[in-house]
């Protein structure tokens, strides 16, 4: 009995640990919409990870408004932040 008391605790610390690392890379990666609005004016889009901020600028003539993405990421020692916008 105290074998499978063991195992049940074993696989339920695994799980938890599988969920809290699931959940930081999930905190450490995000890619969001944002609308480019056309007109001529500057517009700038900010995202963050952590305390790593991209922003994005631009000004937009003519046609309608579009939907742009923007990915930022983080490393998971924290050394390497990427950022990427493309539509």
């Amino acid at each position: 009995m105290a074998i499978v008391n063991n195992l049940c605790v074993f696989i339920n610390v695994s799980f938890l640990l599988v969920f809290l690392s699931i959940s930081a890379s999930a905190e450490r990666q995000k890619t969001v919409e944002f609308n480019v609005k056309p007109g001529g004016v500057v517009h700038t889009f900010t995202e963050a990870v952590k305390e790593y901020e991209c922003s994005f600028t631009y000004a937009s003539q003519g046609g309608t408004n579009e939907q742009w993405l923007m990915s930022v990421g983080l490393s998971d020692d924290d050394k390497l932040f990427s950022c990427s916008v493309w539509r």
